[in-house]
Formats: structure tokens, C-alpha cells, sequence
């Protein structure tokens, strides 16, 4: 059967194109994408009038818990909420029981995504041994069996050595090495206290260096301060390999907004002021910031109604990340669309050297969001398809809706 979806507003910032468009699927990929299209029989017509049609997002950086921590998330919850924000590929970060550092834990997960995914999930390798930064895990094996990039996440690989060898081998197989910049020396000292900025951008700056020693591949994740943005910047002036994202918690909260000792607003990095907050929303302005990612990571009640020491790090965040980006970004900060929806689709596609998604193009995968950008409502975690329904958004009110999510031709999650 063909899909037509007819009448929508098409923003596609890869071809640069903002105008109203018909677009024809077959097969599960786009066959042709014009101002009128019209087809007499064996065509499903999806009426997108009054909405925007973007190519699907895509995230780099989430939590799926699968395998070992089921009760927090498994990949069939986790990827329909992704559907419900909007989301057509995610990328799964490493810290799973088993962690993903071997061939056949990369392989038995893939098998689960096959068998229980929705959309698209790339898992990610650990750079070390049960991301314990202890003994180096195999690359070049991890990346043939499936995985797209390698990190050992909130577990930061303090071993300089073992940082060159990544970024050697980033370089060698064409892929980034994702960063948390965390001093663990530092944060292991505020169990109970908001652990203070220099934990972040002190990593920054030695993985910025050793990246340009090695002449790696660096993708800095949820960038949360203005000292760890001019590293970056630094690092882009002098000509090297880096990007970055933000997480919608770093550039739409400030503990003006929240109290940053609340669990439910706990999250690695913290939140921080509104100095800090505001040179995460200009370097997305000037570009600075590559892309959008959530660091969707949920978790159970239990471990957020506890004290702050106690309470699990992470905010359950990929069914809310468009509406949070265009209320804070594009209506509030006057950023455009356009570029908001680049930094959720195309430019995470060239990060993650992913093929054929990213952009609404002849013989690109029908991966699409249709967005209702009149719609108003409420954040309530209760409706959360995700497990984690630990947010510190809930009564935030948010302008755009995700109306339905395609992906590979199929609509995996509709609103209507």
C-alpha cells in the first residue's frame, strides 16, 4: 500500500526547504516529494493540514536499561515513548547489566531490538570493560557487530591512555567517542551537595586536548556550562573534530526555576544558574551546540522519593524534548525552527554517520514527525508512555504536540 500524506508544511533544513509539499511512501521509503501529488487508486491519504512535517528525530544519547534494569525501562516502553516525542532512531548509552563492552551482549541486544523495538535503536559500545575504566574493551569488534559509537558514559574513562586509544581507533573506524565529562575525584567528595561546574568542563579540556593529540573524533554529551562551551569552541576554531549537544533540562531549567536539591530535578551534570543556563541557549544560537539530545533516563519512583543523596541521578525526558525545545527556544528565545529541527534530525544523522535518515529525500527511509505547533498542554508524567516518570517539567505548560510518528512507512504512534 502507498502512503500520501498530503498538504503538510514541510521542514527539511538538509535541503533547505520550508514550503508546503506532498509526500509519497512506497515501500517504506519516500518515492517522491512534490507541491501536488494525485493518486487514483491503492493509496492510503494522510491529511496534514494545519501541520508540520519534519523528518523523524533522532536521538543520540539515551537510557533504554535494557538488559538488567527492565524495571526502570525496556526497549519496547522506551522506544514508544521515543515514538510519541517524535523520534524514529535513538541511540542506547552502554551502562546496561551486562554492560555493552563485548560481541555477544551487542549482538543479544540487538536481537531484543529486533524483536521488540519500534523504531530504530543503535546501541553504543563501552570504551572499557563493564565501563569501569579498568581494562580496555575491543573497538574495532564492538563497531562490526553493531555498534555506532563508543562511550563509557557516566562512568568517564579517567585513564588518559585509554582515551588516546579510543580516539585512535574513533579515527580509524570513522566514529565519535561519546563523552560525560565528570571528574569522579571531584564529584565522590558531594554526595549529599550539588557537585560544583569545574567536575564538567576540567574533562572537557583534557578530552578536547588528548582528541587533537590523537586527531579523534569527539562528541561531548549534555553540555551544561559556559567553560566547557569555550573549550569546544576553541577546539572547532583550531580545526578539530568536536561537537556537542545539550539536554532540554540544561537549556530550559535554572535553580532560579527549580530546587536543585529536589530528586526529582537531580540529573548528571546538574542544573545550574541562569549564567550557566544562558550560554547553553547562545551557543545553540550561534551554532555553538551541534544538536538536541535528551538524556532520556528513567527510573523508578522509589529511587527519586528519597533524599537527594540517595536519589538516582536523570530525568525521563524524550516524550517532552520538542515541546520543551520549541516553547524555550523558538518562542521564547526567538531561534528559529528550522534550526531547532536541524539540531533534532540532520545534524545528529552527520554526527552519527547514519545513512539515508536525517532529511525528506527521494529514496531516504520514511522516518517522519507531524507536529501540531498550535497545540497547548500541560506536562503531566502520569501519561508518560516511558516507565520513568521522573521529571521536574510535570505542570510546565508547552506549546507543539508530536500528532504522529512514521517510521519506515508504518505509524507507530499516532495521537488521532
Amino acid at each position: 500500500m502507498k502512503i500520501l500524506i498530503k498538504n503538510g508544511m514541510v521542514i527539511n533544513p538538509k535541503t533547505n526547504l520550508h514550503d508546503k509539499r506532498d509526500i509519497l511512501i512506497e515501500g517504506g521509503i519516500i518515492s517522491r516529494i512534490e507541491a501536488c501529488i494525485h493518486l487514483e487508486d491503492d493509496v492510503e491519504i494522510m491529511n496534514a493540514s494545519g501541520l508540520i512535517v519534519t523528518p523523524g528525530f533522532i536521538d543520540l544519547h539515551v537510557h533504554l536499561r535494557e538488559p538488567g534494569f527492565e524495571f526502570k525501562e525496556t526497549i519496547e516502553t522506551g522506544t514508544l515513548a521515543a515514538a510519541k516525542g517524535g523520534f524514529t532512531t535513538v541511540a542506547c548509552m552502554p551502562n546496561t547489566k551486562p554492560a555493552l563492552d563485548s560481541v555477544e551482549t551487542i549482538a543479544n541486544l540487538i536481537k531484543r531490538i529486533e524483536e521488540t523495538a519500534v523504531i530504530s535503536v543503535l546501541p553504543i559500545g563501552a570504551i572499557t570493560e563493564n565501563i569501569q575504566g579498568e581494562v580496555l574493551t575491543d573497538h574495532e569488534a564492538l563497531i562490526k557487530a553493531g555498534a555506532m559509537a563508543i562511550s563509557d558514559d557516566g562512568k568517564t574513562t579517567m585513564n588518559d591512555d585509554f582515551m588516546r586509544v579510543a580516539f585512535e581507533n574513533a579515527r580509524k573506524l570513522d566514529i565519535p567517542v561519546i563523552t560525560h565529562s565528570e571528574d569522579h575525584v571531584i564529584t565522590s567528595q558531594y554526595k549529599e551537595e550539588v557537585y560544583p561546574i569545574e567536575a564538567e568542563y576540567k574533562v572537557v579540556q583534557r578530552d578536547v586536548a588528548l582528541c587533537k593529540e590523537k586527531n579523534g573524533i569527539l562528541h561531548v554529551a549534555h553540555v551544561s556550562g559556559s567553560e566547557a562551551l569555550k573549550a569546544i569552541k576553541a577546539a572547532k576554531q583550531d580545526g578539530l573534530n568536536v561537537t556537542c549537544e545539550a539536554a532540554p533540562h540544561h537549556f530550559a531549567l535554572n535553580t532560579s526555576l527549580i530546587d536543585g536539591k529536589d530528586p526529582y530535578s537531580k540529573v548528571n551534570p546538574p542544573i545550574r544558574g541562569v549564567e550557566e543556563q544562558r550560554a547553553v541557549i547562545e551557543g545553540i544560537r550561534s551554532g555553538l551546540v551541534d544538536i538536541i539530545a535528551t538524556d532520556h533516563a528513567p527510573h523508578e519512583t522509589a529511587s527519586k522519593e528519597t533524599t537527594y543523596g540517595n536519589a538516582s541521578y536523570g530525568i525521563s525526558g524524550i516524550e517532552t524534548a520538542f515541546q520543551i525545545a520549541y516553547t524555550e527556544l523558538v518562542l521564547k528565545e526567538k531561534i528559529s525552527l528550522d534550526q531547532v529541527v536541524s539540531m533534532m534530525t540532520i545534524k545528529p544523522a552527520e554526527i552519527g554517520r547514519l545513512k539515508n535518515v536525517g532529511s525528506i529525500e527521494y529514496g531516504y527511509k520514511a522516518n517522519l514527525t507531524l507536529i501540531d505547533l498550535e497545540a497547548e498542554s500541560v506536562i503531566e508524567p502520569s501519561t508518560f508512555l516511558s516507565k520513568g516518570k521522573n521529571t521536574p517539567f510535570k505542570g510546565f505548560k508547552v506549546k507543539g504536540e508530536v500528532i504522529k510518528t512514521i517510521y519506515q512507512g508504518k505509524t507507530v504512534y499516532s495521537k488521532i
